[in-house]
């Protein structure tokens, strides 16, 4: 806090013999106090180097005249026009040329200003002034909070070390494996290899908290492992929106695998892969996986990015829960609507524009895991049940096709046989007709339970078309048994509800699980049967 101007004093009384003894010095301020003692003669009695007003170094005054201009006028660090004479403080912060004897790092304690002009005022010079005096006060104060603070800080730290042991030891003594809900304030589980659960550029917001051993789980009587296989669609994995959680999948695994053996994923995006391979690795239970490229109308840059995230899980993981990499899911349906107009045909001109299209990336995905030392891995591409031309069939080694009885239209009653037949007369002949011949799977059937919109609440065949979980039932209880008895691959969609699928799209599109969107069974009896 700097002092207000001193007022102009005569010091010309107190020159010569007429300077008064230090009892009678006259009265000055508390801050000229901090600066010189009363018991050293006034401030233009110091012999050491001082400023000009314009800050060129002078000499000594020890020996100048004591000539008015000097005498008249107060120094300028106390508030004059005279010259600055270097205090303690001022001397600190000046370069060598500016303080005779005084360094930077002038020590204000001790107060040693070399080369004053007395030197029988050295044993006065140790005394510290209020200013040093306040200043070492604060320093203590100052001292004190920090060891206050560091304290506190130390206690936080060792209570978080103490909490996180505990809870350490009471999940490791949690063996019952349960995947719990915890709202969004679940744990990012990091995946081997680098990867993430919220990778490619997605957000993360955790649903779910791993405690115990995943492979440690509560089986739950009402679920059947009656099924050849299930589709896997994740509620959270729409690129680039990349929510899943490594813990959902892990539950995913334990529900499914109380189902079936086999699944089948339909793209890469958002590490689905490394997820779901990784949730089959901490839970160890028997399950593989269709993995899958997603190919996407016009962008090969979709491609190119699950492509690599397929090759990154595979390096992760290896092969062994890999059944067969699925390139494109009914990107040839998609390709003929978009450039084919209505009455276009897979077998004309842009059906077969789509096939070649596609047949290129199979080739490249044949040809990334044949360098990766695993040739023998079946590739094959997915789409609606009659969008397979030859073309496409001579290029995989599996094809899976969606079939919907919902869409024919049909009943639920009449689901069964008629997409048997379908089945067998669409794509079983004309793969049988072919050498080497594709070996050809359902991929997707089922029945939806719930439509959001009026138009769409019944198949169009009227009575026992509708879409409910009752008739959900009925399509079950045909189909499942009688398709594994006669050795009929199939994967029945679909696992859970999917309320993005409802959004997009409207309708019953989002409303096929056997599950609903919390994972909870509907009101369903599964079948019990043996299968493949």
């Amino acid at each position: 806090m700097s002092s207000p101007p001193l007022q102009h004093r005569d010091y010309g009384r107190y020159t010569g013999d007429n300077r008064p003894s230090s009892g009678e010095r006259p009265p000055s301020r508390e801050d000229l106090d901090n600066y010189f003692d009363h018991q050293l003669p006034p401030p233009h009695h110091l012999s050491g180097s001082y400023l000009s007003p314009n800050h060129s170094p002078r000499p000594s005054l020890d020996g100048s005249p004591r000539n008015s201009s000097y005498s008249l006028n107060p120094p300028v660090a106390f508030g004059g026009s005279g010259p600055r004479y270097l205090s303690p403080l001022a001397a600190a912060g000046a370069t060598e040329t500016e303080g005779a004897g005084m360094t930077r790092n002038s020590n204000y304690s001790e107060m040693s200003m070399v080369g004053l002009h007395n030197s029988n005022l050295g044993a006065n010079l140790n005394r510290k002034s209020t200013w040093l005096r306040k200043e070492t006060t604060h320093k203590r104060k100052n001292h004190r909070l920090f060891v206050i603070v560091c304290s506190i800080l130390t206690v936080l730290i060792i209570l978080a070390i103490v909490v996180g042991v505990v809870v350490g030891q009471r999940n490791k003594k949690n063996d019952d494996g349960i995947v719990q809900s915890s709202g969004t304030h679940g744990t990012n589980v990091t995946l081997p290899n680098g990867g993430n659960n919220s990778s490619n550029g997605g957000n993360n917001n955790s649903t779910s908290t791993i405690t115990g051993d995943p492979s440690q789980f509560d089986k739950d009587p009402k679920l059947k492992q009656s099924f050849y296989g299930i589709a896997y669609t994740m509620m959270n994995s729409l690129y680039p929106e990349c929510h899943e959680t490594l813990a959902s999948v892990v539950q995913d695994m334990q529900i499914l695998s109380q189902l079936t053996t086999r699944i089948r994923l339909y793209g890469s995006d958002c590490n689905q892969t490394q997820l779901v391979l990784e949730a089959i690795k901490q839970t160890k239970v028997d399950m593989k996986v269709y993995v899958a490229i997603f190919v996407v109308v016009d962008d090969d840059s979709a491609y190119d990015r699950q492509k690599e995230a397929l090759r990154d899980a595979i390096q992760t993981y290896g092969v062994d829960h890999i059944e067969g990499v699925t390139v494109g899911n009914e990107f040839m349906l998609n390709y003929v609507n978009k450039y084919g107009g209505e009455g276009s045909g897979v077998t004309g001109a842009v059906g077969t524009r789509a096939s070649t299209l596609l047949r290129e990336k199979i080739t490249d995905t044949r040809q990334m895991l044949r360098q990766m030392g695993h040739p023998n891995v079946p590739v094959g591409s997915a789409d609606a049940g009659s969008y397979f031309n030859t073309d496409l069939m001579r290029a995989i080694d599996f094809g899976l096709s969606n079939i919907h009885a919902w869409f024919a239209p049909t009943t639920a009653a009449g689901a069964t046989q008629w997409t048997n037949d379908f089945f067998r007369d669409n794509n079983l002949a004309a793969a049988e007709a072919l050498s080497p011949s594709p070996r050809m799977i359902i991929a997707e059937t089922g029945w939806p339970t719930h439509s959001s919109d009026t138009q769409h609440q019944n198949s169009g065949a009227g009575r026992g078309g509708e879409a409910s979980v009752a008739n959900l039932q009925t399509f079950l209880n045909d189909f499942v048994c009688t398709a594994n008895e006669a050795g009929t691959p199939y994967f029945m969609f679909e696992y859970t509800d999917v309320p993005w699928k409802d959004t997009n799209f409207g309708g019953v599109e989002g409303f096929w699980g056997m599950f609903d969107k919390d994972k909870k069974l509907k009101d369903l009896t599964l079948p019990d049967c043996q299968h493949q």
